[in-house]
């Protein structure tokens, strides 16, 4: 066989596998679309174990062709947090309270906020002015670690300090996608909770997701709408970011 022809059929060979590539590259490229509107019309998630993946390796075009037919840009990113949720919830689960590691943004602190930054991140006061100080005392009673992160190198230096088995993040919907990323990456199941409402202070977030996370129990399935008590005590925790002293007071009375 000459070389001329063995290099024609060589370079077929290639441009059909390049191709083929391209072909299967846009099918991805549509399904990731195609799920994310989904998503976006229904708060459905479909093909979870598929969808995933595309989305990771195909996040920047998928986000550019939503944003073209006038999709909101957070999207993709609020996917993305539920998938890996839900990927990593039976394994978060399975891990006990005493192995558990909690990071909340040093956003969620009352502007006023007295607490002093330690080298173990933000040292909460209990001061009363947000209702921080009893979620870390719930945590802890529990037997988890509970921080006050200012910063990611914070996360990164108490993961490789304390060793723990399950890892819970809360922050804005970018944070939380990078954040669980890299602690999914490691190797350790995590839970991520978005803030309902984003900024640099005085975030809020939802506090009965947050409390169920906290509180479910290792190896049980637990929906905090079938424990009444837990479910009153997460809206308690709540409102201690408004401004009523007096339902401050109350439940810090209750807390001791």
């Amino acid at each position: 066989m000459e070389l001329q022809t063995i290099v024609f059929m060589v370079g077929l060979g290639f441009g059909a596998v390049l191709l083929l590539s391209l072909i299967f590259g846009v099918l991805l490229l549509l399904l990731g679309v195609v799920v994310s509107l989904v998503f976006f019309k229904t708060r459905k998630i479909i093909i979870p174990n598929i969808t995933l993946p595309i989305l990771n390796l195909l996040e920047s075009p998928i986000r550019f062709l939503l944003w073209k037919v006038g999709v909101e840009e957070d999207i993709v990113s609020n996917l993305i947090i539920d998938l890996r949720n839900i990927r990593y919830k039976d394994q978060y689960i399975k891990t006990p309270y005493t192995e558990r590691m909690v990071f909340l943004p040093q956003c969620l602190r009352h502007p006023k906020c007295p607490a002093p930054l330690t080298e173990e991140g933000i040292k909460c006061l209990n001061c009363g002015r947000c209702g921080i100080g009893i979620l870390k005392e719930e945590t802890e009673q529990l037997g988890g670690r509970f921080f006050i992160a200012p910063g990611s190198s914070l996360i990164k230096r108490m993961i490789k300090k304390y060793h723990p088995k399950a890892v819970l993040g809360i922050g804005c919907s970018m944070e939380v996608k990078e954040g669980t990323a890299v602690i999914s990456s490691i190797g350790l199941p995590v839970q991520g909770v978005k803030l309902l409402r984003d900024g640099c202070v005085d975030t809020r977030v939802d506090m009965i997701k947050l409390y169920e996370l906290i509180k479910t129990p290792p190896k049980q399935r637990y929906n905090i709408h079938d424990h009444l008590s837990d479910l009153k005590r997460a809206m308690e925790i709540a409102s201690l970011w408004s401004d009523t002293s007096d339902t401050r007071s109350k439940i810090l009375k209750h807390n001791k």
